[in-house]
């Protein structure tokens, strides 16, 4: 049996930053999860920070941790009246898709998100675009709304988006919109993770996808690698790589890869289990 590790897998740049920053303080609170992995989350709780959904959960004064996510204007707005330190680890590919969409809409442009509407990072991009930006997840959801659009429209991606879903709808839109401005805000690291698995899951037998249920990316990777037509798996922890290990046994060629935000030590704990059973 032999183990094969997609370039590009684990902590992207920026979820490395933002992880490390946030190592190195105690005692602060974070605005939702840092990154969308529990094991990562529950690190960084056992060292006392605290995890909470709304601003007006923090007292006048105390530390802001903004996730690499990003959050929308009105959190550093609510944050500058409380007199909060802010410590921000939003991604820099995340900031870029918040100033492009504010910018589009500053002009007039009617802003196209594609994305999930229910993502931190989404909602993020939607309050720079000051509510006024339309969410669409894919070709056929946006179909409806395509056919009601002003002739001005402007468009920037969820930073983990596939580039195949990305350039469907774009083509699609190129067709019907006479002032098409597209701004590919998709992470380059993201584009070579996801190009970087679909070529490893063509040549091994079976592919395991390693990070969250939560984590959008893992789930985008895990798609595209089952649509090669290799068998394929995403697992979270060591437990399910223990779970999972029976249905290896037959196979010669392990491939495996990793979200954005997956530690390595998560990475190297399944790949040990594989390589000692």
């Amino acid at each position: 049996m032999q183990i094969f590790i997609a370039d590009s897998s684990g902590f992207c740049e920026g979820v490395s930053a933002a992880y490390n920053k946030a190592k190195e303080h105690r005692d602060i609170y974070m605005l939702g999860n840092l990154v969308h992995n529990t094991q990562v989350v529950e690190k960084l709780k056992q060292q006392g920070i605290k995890v909470i959904k709304d601003i007006n959960e923090i007292k006048d004064g105390e530390t802001l941790l903004i996730s690499a996510h990003g959050v929308p204007p009105s959190v550093y707005e609510e944050a500058k009246k409380k007199k909060l330190k802010i410590i921000d680890t939003t991604c820099s590919w995340v900031k870029r898709a918040q100033k492009l969409a504010q910018e589009m809409v500053e002009k007039g442009y009617q802003l196209i998100i594609i994305g999930d509407k229910n993502h931190p990072e989404v909602k993020g991009i939607l309050g720079w675009s000051e509510g006024k930006g339309i969410v669409v997840s894919s070709k056929d959801e946006g179909e409806n709304i395509f056919s009601r659009l002003q002739d001005k429209v402007g468009v920037v991606a969820q930073t983990t988006q596939s580039e195949e879903n990305f350039n469907e709808i774009v083509k699609y839109l190129q067709g019907k919109v006479k002032d098409l401005i597209v701004h590919k805000t998709i992470c380059g690291a993201t584009q070579k993770r996801q190009k970087a698995a679909i070529d490893l899951a063509k040549k091994v037998d079976v592919m395991l996808i390693i990070g969250d249920k939560m984590s959008a990316n893992t789930k985008r990777l895990t798609e595209l690698c089952a649509k090669t037509g290799t068998p394929t798996y995403q697992i979270q922890n060591k437990k399910e790589g223990e779970e999972i290990f029976p249905r290896l046994r037959d196979k010669n060629k392990i491939g495996i890869t990793a979200g954005a935000s997956t530690p390595d030590w998560v990475i190297k704990e399944i790949c040990d289990i594989i390589s000692v059973s």
